[in-house]
């Protein structure tokens, strides 16, 4: 029998767990040594880009996915302004690089990083020759179909004339022409082999990524599924608390009756018609924090090659709305969000000081998630916030809903909402059925100098 040798030239497949345990075995002698082990991010990345590649994932590695799952950057992030994977990658190859230009290593296997890719290749230790064992039923070689000096045969014999000749190295002996049969035969079989490994390979790659999807495709599944283009839908002014009094949230003996809604928009039946100067200083302003968590939700759309429209709430009718998904975004200060979450389990409520907090239905006396926004701005410490993705009835379309009590509630939320991260939480307690099932949830972030910290999630309804 010819056991063939493994061509070093070419990279190695492992395809048993024996032999993936051989490449970690590998991936560890250099991770302990000085080229990695004083460092962190060097180790880190190293290590997940070699378990990706034996899982089977590998060619899946691309910059952006890097920055996310290894050094924790958002999806959406500038690459081009951030190149930390980049960086950290090349300083990579340069290390594995001094580790096998040492002379102790020349026998071990190689771990290469080739540029420009992120997936790595594996190379058995090197040999010299392919190692040939022969069984006793090939017999002796007869001296008339390979001459001793290795020059062809006189014709006499056909199996001379119809041997297959197969590169060797010139230092390995001649063959007869029933081994060169035998060989050939084993190189077609380990080819067909070969691609049947790489075929399955690709099924698992596939299958794997179809049953174990990222935790905002799952989220964004059923926006995304419509292939439409999704309205963006945002608060402008500095009419919170009106729109609030309109919805039935907060009243005032001094306030004006409001009147019923008219396609989702509430006016006061007394209110004088504004100015273009009114208009111009209220009516198109829009908050930072508002404008940033649709900049990051529509960042993430376009990216995932959905188109988004902007819409300010005062100017969206009933009609817009049902044109495709929506994603409703501020919550006191946006009617349709109000009007969206009236039916809800949590909804907003408040008085006329200002104060402001999320109440649970079900539990209609609890006043835990509670804000006053006329706190000063250093002592303000705490924010909640509304998500909810729904099938709205009255539109016929998914609609998502981003909504804080405060400014820093809404921008956080919608960076929870495109952190993949952060949205295994949400995953784990929407249980099975996450891209499907309408769900709304409160989220609780401290605030430090108007900034919101990561939100952490407090309650979770699932229908």
């Amino acid at each position: 029998m010819i056991r063939a040798g493994i061509d070093e030239k070419a990279p190695w497949i492992p395809a048993t767990e024996e032999e993936r345990d051989q490449v970690r075995q590998q991936m560890h002698r250099l991770l302990n040594t000085s080229h990695f082990k004083n460092s962190r991010r060097y180790p880190a990345l190293f290590r997940f880009i070699v378990e990706e590649t034996l899982e089977g994932r590998g060619e899946f590695l691309k910059e952006r996915l890097l920055g996310v799952r290894v050094f924790n950057r958002p999806p959406d992030y500038d690459t081009a302004n951030d190149p930390i994977v980049r960086v950290t990658i090349a300083e990579i190859r340069k290390r594995i690089a001094q580790y096998y230009h040492e002379e102790a290593h020349d026998n071990e296997m190689r771990i290469e990083l080739m540029p420009g890719r992120y997936e790595p290749e594996f190379y058995p230790p090197r040999v010299h020759h392919a190692a040939i064992e022969e069984t006793g039923e090939a017999g002796a070689l007869p001296s008339a179909a390979v001459p001793s000096n290795g020059a062809p045969g006189n014709g006499n014999h056909p199996a001379a004339a119809q041997a297959v000749p197969v590169d060797l190295p010139s230092d390995s002996p001649p063959i007869s022409p029933g081994r060169s049969r035998t060989r050939l035969s084993l190189l077609v079989r380990w080819g067909v082999g070969l691609g049947a490994a790489v075929l399955l390979a690709l099924v698992a790659i596939f299958g794997w990524q179809w049953a174990h999807p990222l935790a905002t495709e799952e989220l964004w599944k059923p926006l995304l599924a419509a292939h439409q283009t999704v309205t963006l839908c945002l608060p402008a002014g500095s009419t919170g608390s009106e729109d609030a009094k309109a919805a039935g949230i907060i009243s005032s003996s001094d306030s004006p009756k409001p009147s019923s809604p008219v396609d989702g928009q509430v006016t006061s039946a007394a209110a004088p018609s504004p100015t273009f100067l009114d208009h111009e200083h209220e009516g198109e302003n829009v908050v930072f924090s508002d404008a940033l968590a649709t900049l990051r939700i529509s960042n993430w759309l376009a990216v995932h090659d959905r188109e988004s429209r902007l819409r300010l709430g005062t100017s969206t009718t009933l009609d817009d709305l049902q044109q495709g998904p929506d994603v409703l975004i501020g919550g006191l200060d946006n009617g349709w969000t109000l009007r969206a979450i009236a039916h809800l389990r949590y909804r907003f409520a408040g008085d006329i000081g200002e104060q402001y907090w999320i109440t649970d239905t079900k539990n209609p006396s609890q006043r835990d998630w509670e804000v006053n926004l006329k706190t000063g701005y250093p002592a303000f410490k705490h924010d909640f916030a509304l998500i909810a993705r729904i099938h709205d009835e009255s539109t016929g379309q998914v609609q998502m809903i981003v909504a804080g009590i405060g400014m820093t509630g809404t921008a956080a939320a919608g960076e929870f909402l495109v952190d993949a991260n952060q949205l295994e939480e949400l995953r784990r307690k929407v249980g099975p059925g996450f891209r499907n099932h309408d769900f709304e949830a409160v989220l609780g972030m401290d605030v430090v100098n108007g900034i919101a910290g990561s939100p952490k999630i407090l309650a979770v309804e699932v229908w």
